[in-house]
């Protein structure tokens, strides 16, 4: 059987657009039949998320057994009918190894997995002219799968002598019929194809070198051995990330959160294989969209500066002068200065956290390390006249003036933390814990931040939380899309680093510990990344 051209396949989707269809004379007995023993190469575009993964897929029903590459072979999957195994191949980087391939496999219920559409819910609709006086078949569904969702599904296959038929290109969209908004939409072309696969082709070289593996231990090892471009694997996948953060959904709704996390677990690996300096990882925030998250990032900028906030006291020659002397990295964790790391939850009071932390640290330093646990509920109640709107966001500079003007009390005093806008009740509190000042660092200056980390504690800045840095991991974080837009989090730097000759701060977040490296962030110091140097403070305990 003759390979069809990856040329073919465009030719073929500008054919299809301009609408020509012709109509079989024998309609009424078409059907599709796949090839019993098939390899294609191929791509799936998503065009919602911008994402496109090559894959390559085998199949000999005879043998059943079935193999799957992704991304030019980086991972392979090979399913065993005969046996009931399932093996993944795919490399592994550690503090010992780098990229070195491992081999795991399971135990699976189902016979190898055939990877070519299903069609049983497709209708013939007509033919189009294809190149080299080919005519390529028109199938097509219509489904509502949800209450207000409908997806369309198009499936263009080609007949070739010996009456199998051969996947050209699947179209899948997804409408939100209330709004007319198109909610995904998919391309998945096939070509090169061959009817001949071997044992060898389907085959791991020795089993016996694979690490038996059971799902359901640990959520992310568990991710290394599916796909979501496997339906099965999607679905499994799912139900482990709902039970591993303990969601229940009912059926709908389920359905809805299974397509976002699909989303997001494929920029998650979209991400991963481009080895840029840091990882991102699948968490508790994985099935909500952007909008829904909007709650985490919850600092916008001031409007006025407040008329006794303290200049920063060094000009830039003195700030080049003093950072000679400073060492080379600086961690305020060390000192003992920082309190464990916090959750603000379903509240957008990142500005409070930060807010405390940095006054937490900067009373540490001249109290002989001892550490407070302040109260951000406090500031969420009562810091209303400063430019701030409790857990719908405030302002870094009005969070310290208004510590400045009332003090803070500790959370054991106060009550705890709640993530909801509550009664103010500083007027009980027998003690507040009081500051001198608080002034803006030097913007854009990274000498002056490492001086004022060095001299006076933690120090407060407003950056970009993009949804990359929403499921950052591990590493040097780095995000060319802050630069398209603006601060919208809270959080605090308390030290710096290099790491393989590139300068990081060292970031703690309000995300809880779970989240990123134990709670913290480094971020690249590089290019005023996510806008890290705009607007830093430090107060003066």
């Amino acid at each position: 059987m003759a390979a069809v051209p990856a040329t073919l396949v465009l030719f073929l989707y500008i054919t299809l657009a301009s609408g020509y269809t012709l109509m079989r004379e024998d309609e009424d007995s078409n059907e599709i039949i796949w090839p019993s023993e098939y390899h294609f190469k191929g791509e799936k575009l998503n065009f919602q998320s911008g994402l496109k993964e090559s894959f390559e897929i085998w199949y000999n029903g005879d043998l059943n057994r079935s193999r799957a590459d992704f991304n030019d072979g980086t991972v392979r999957k090979f399913y065993y009918g005969d046996t009931g195994y399932a093996y993944v191949i795919h490399p592994v980087t550690t503090e010992e190894v780098t990229n070195e391939e491992v081999c795991i496999g399971r135990s699976v219920e189902d016979e190898q997995l055939d990877f070519l559409p299903d069609v049983s819910e497709l209708t013939y609709t007509g033919q189009n002219m294809f190149i080299y006086d080919k005519n390529v078949d028109i199938w097509t569904s219509t489904d509502q799968v949800e209450a207000k969702l409908l997806r369309e599904t198009t499936l263009y296959v080609y007949k070739t002598d010996s009456g199998v038929d051969i996947p050209v290109q699947l179209v899948t969209k997804t409408y939100n019929m209330d709004l007319g908004e198109l909610l995904g939409h998919t391309i998945t072309n096939f070509f090169d194809f061959s009817d001949t696969v071997t044992e060898e082709e389907v085959s791991v070289d020795d089993v016996d070198e694979c690490e038996e593996f059971w799902l359901g231990q640990d959520f992310q090892k568990d991710l290394r051995f599916l796909h979501p471009d496997i339906a099965s694997e999607l679905d499994l996948a799912f139900d482990l990330y709902t039970n591993h953060h303990n969601k229940i959904y009912n059926d709908q709704e389920h359905q809805i959160r299974k397509r976002i996390f699909e989303k997001n677990w494929r920029m998650v690996e979209d991400h991963n294989r481009k080895n840029a300096g840091f990882r991102v990882k699948l968490n508790d925030f994985s099935d909500k969209t952007d909008d829904e998250l909007r709650y985490l990032t919850g600092t916008f900028l001031s409007t006025h500066e407040y008329p006794d906030m303290i200049p920063f006291p060094h000009t830039l020659a003195e700030v080049d002068e003093l950072a000679e002397e400073l060492p080379e990295s600086f961690d305020l964790r060390i000192e003992g200065a920082i309190t464990p790391v916090k959750n603000q939850g379903h509240c957008g009071s990142c500005w409070a956290f930060c807010t405390t932390a940095a006054v937490e640290g900067a009373l540490a330093r001249v109290n002989g390390e001892r550490l407070l646990d302040l109260s951000e509920q406090s500031l969420v109640d009562c810091a209303w006249g400063f430019d701030n709107m409790g857990c719908n966001g405030g302002t870094l500079d009005g969070a310290m003036k208004y510590v400045l003007t009332h003090g803070i009390p500790t959370e054991e005093e106060y009550g705890l933390y709640e993530a909801n806008d509550g009664f103010c009740k500083i007027q009980n509190m027998s003690t507040t814990y009081q500051i001198r000042g608080f002034s803006r660092v030097t913007p854009r200056n990274p000498n002056a931040l490492k001086v004022a980390l060095n001299k006076y504690g933690p120090v407060t800045v407003a950056i970009h939380a993009s949804q990359l840095m929403k499921h950052y991991a591990s590493g040097l974080f780095y995000d060319f899309s802050c630069d398209d837009t603006g601060p919208n989090h809270g959080v605090t730097i308390v030290g710096y680093g290099v790491r393989d000759g590139e300068d990081y701060w060292i970031v703690k977040n309000s995300w809880g510990e779970v989240w990123g490296e134990d709670g913290y962030i480094l971020m690249s110091a590089k290019n005023n990344n996510c806008f890290v140097l705009d607007s830093p403070y430090y107060l003066i305990a």
